[in-house]
């Protein structure tokens, strides 16, 4: 299992690479307002932006995964109380209780 991570990791590099060597031309970014940048490769533009999509969508999915999180954790005080409680109920329903009344042997039962 090491060896296949560290063989990914190495093509992941030597893609890389590659693209970084077959997307060298240079570029030049005109924003509004006549706001420009440049001159830089075109594999910085490509993957800043590539950069910056990984990092909103790890940003979002952290933010919804602390909700479900806290969910969990409400839920899982919940079920503790609601089985303490039934452990209680159960508890009292399995106590004998002494009947109110002894049994006369003596008298036949009335049909």
């Amino acid at each position: 299992m090491k060896l296949a991570k560290i063989i990914l990791i190495i093509l992941f590099v030597i893609l890389v690479a590659s693209f970084c060597t077959l997307n060298r031309q240079e570029i030049f970014l005109r924003y509004f307002f006549g706001w420009s940048m440049g001159p830089f490769p075109l594999f910085l533009l490509i993957l800043a932006s590539l950069g910056a999509g990984i990092a909103i969508g790890f940003i979002i999915g952290w933010r919804e995964r602390w909700k479900l999180r806290g969910e969990a954790s409400n839920l899982r005080k919940q079920a503790n109380g609601l089985r303490e409680e039934m452990e209680t109920l159960t508890k009292k329903e399995e106590s004998p209780e002494p009947s109110a009344r002894p049994l006369d042997s003596s008298k036949p039962p009335l049909d």
